[in-house]
């Protein structure tokens, strides 16, 4: 599951959009199919869609982060992107457990909803780095990492998001295993460096440390 960002980018105080009514209020443009709403005019939730409907409102919610992201509101962008995510994940079952007898819609759109849930962890990745909320960042480039162990960008921002943590092992992991698929890849070289340069410091005051210690 993943979580709300409710409350990390305060701008004046609030989070820019008061709670996810308002949010879904926000989605319900013109665009929106008629499946997708109810009669008030509210979006519908995951539970009322069928499988098609639930695909199609996740693809108009990335459409509306990815505008929000290039407008710089982070905020709105990760909401977007999270209620997205809520409508793909959602699965019926009680208590937990799933309905063996559940249609994901076949073997393609199951395909295209994964391919699609990949690109709200990135996207939502690249948001936390923007706010600097790395230690989400990881995370949400991890669970990506989880679908696509060779995905080239949850790899090069975990990167980003190691570093900006202190952890240069870790970065200079990724950084290594980015240069692995993509040998060319010239944005990984400034994570490279600043890791490298973080590691080397890092030893410096570690020796610096104990030399005083055995004073």
């Amino acid at each position: 599951m993943v979580e709300s960002s409710d409350g990390i980018f305060s701008k004046d105080g609030s989070d820019g959009i008061d709670c996810v009514m308002e949010e879904q209020s926000a989605i319900a443009t013109p665009g929106s199919s008629a499946a997708e709403l109810n009669a008030d005019g509210t979006v519908k939730q995951p539970e009322e869609m069928t499988v098609q409907e639930r695909s199609a409102f996740a693809t108009r919610c990335k459409e509306i982060g990815n505008r929000g992201f290039k407008a710089g509101d982070w905020a709105y962008s990760a909401l977007a992107y999270e209620e997205g995510l809520r409508y793909l994940q959602y699965e019926p079952g009680k208590e937990g457990v799933p309905d063996s007898k559940f249609d994901h819609g076949g073997a393609d759109r199951l395909e295209n909803d994964m391919r699609l849930v990949l690109s709200f962890f990135l996207n939502l990745a690249a948001v936390m780095l923007k706010v600097g909320e790395d230690r989400r960042a990881e995370k949400f480039c991890s669970q990506a990492i989880a679908f696509d162990a060779d995905n080239i960008k949850a790899h090069f921002r975990r990167a980003q998001a190691l570093l900006a943590q202190g952890d240069y092992e870790g970065a200079l992991r990724d950084v290594a295993r980015v240069l692995e698929l993509d040998p060319t890849n010239r944005e990984v070289a400034a994570v490279q460096r600043s890791a490298e340069a973080g590691l080397r410091n890092a030893v410096q005051q570690e020796k610096a440390m104990f030399a005083k210690m055995l004073g």
